[in-house]
């Protein structure tokens, strides 16, 4: 390895230790090379996308009322001031997903098995634990070292700038699959989130079941939640030992 060889490796690894920060809602360190100000941006360009493919369900009322609980919601998160945006999609499929800066979505088709108000805000909890935690960022920050083999200089604001591109044409930050960490991480947190709005989170079990039943009614066929969610059925273990540790009395909860 010559001199100039070594000095780039040297500078590669510095910046890839500057660009280890803490997660707001884990506290754990880990590597992030997109700033709060691009995740916004990617979010409001993807945001585009969303409503541009799927469409927004034209109910003034619900839309007020979904945008109210989420914001209800995120004030309880680590990253409160988030231009948080909360939207119900025209869409049958079963399904809420979130992308970066702060967007939230559920579609007219989950509204329809929802029976309290508490499911709600335990599925919505958890996309917004997605967001609060910086899962997307995470992930697209890993996938900028994967790709660019650790290149010095290359990873630049513009890099973000083509993946934002990426999210408003194909919705790739939305169909971006989260790892079983990740999906446990947004369980946890919406658990916390749902019971600090002094909402019954024991509810997230009842929307698992529901989840677990629509795939098995699906015939083999994949269900949409399953496209972005590992299998609901594996994640209710997990969902009550995190709701034992909360040691908190829910029967005075919505």
């Amino acid at each position: 390895m010559n001199g100039g060889t070594k000095t780039r490796v040297a500078v590669a690894v510095a910046v890839l230790l500057a660009a280890c920060v803490r997660n707001p809602a884990t506290g754990k360190s880990e590597l992030m090379l997109v700033s709060e100000s691009q995740e916004i941006q990617m979010g409001q360009q993807a945001d585009s996308g969303v409503i541009q493919s799927i469409g927004l369900y034209p109910d003034p009322a619900l839309q007020s009322y979904i945008t109210d609980l989420g914001r209800k919601l995120a004030a309880t998160s680590e990253r409160p001031d988030l231009p948080w945006t909360f939207r119900v999609v025209d869409d049958p499929a079963v399904n809420a997903f979130a992308i970066p800066g702060g967007f939230v979505y559920v579609t007219r088709g989950l509204l329809t098995h929802m029976t309290n108000e508490a499911q709600l805000a335990t599925v919505m909890g958890h996309e917004i634990g997605h967001v609060a935690a910086r899962h997307t960022a995470h992930e697209v920050s890993r996938e900028q070292v994967a790709n660019l083999g650790l290149a010095v200089g290359s990873i630049a604001s513009s890099r973000i700038a083509q993946y934002a591109g990426l999210a408003s044409q194909a919705l790739g930050v939305l169909f971006l699959k989260f790892s079983r960490e990740n999906e446990n991480q947004a369980d946890e947190l919406g658990v916390r989130y749902s019971s600090r709005a002094n909402y019954d989170s024991r509810q997230m079990d009842s929307v698992m079941a529901m989840l677990d039943k629509i795939e098995v009614q699906s015939g083999g066929r994949l269900p949409e939640w399953l496209a972005t969610h590992p299998n609901p059925g594996n994640r209710i273990e997990h969902i009550n030992t995190v709701l034992a540790q909360t040691r908190r009395d829910f029967t005075r909860s919505t």
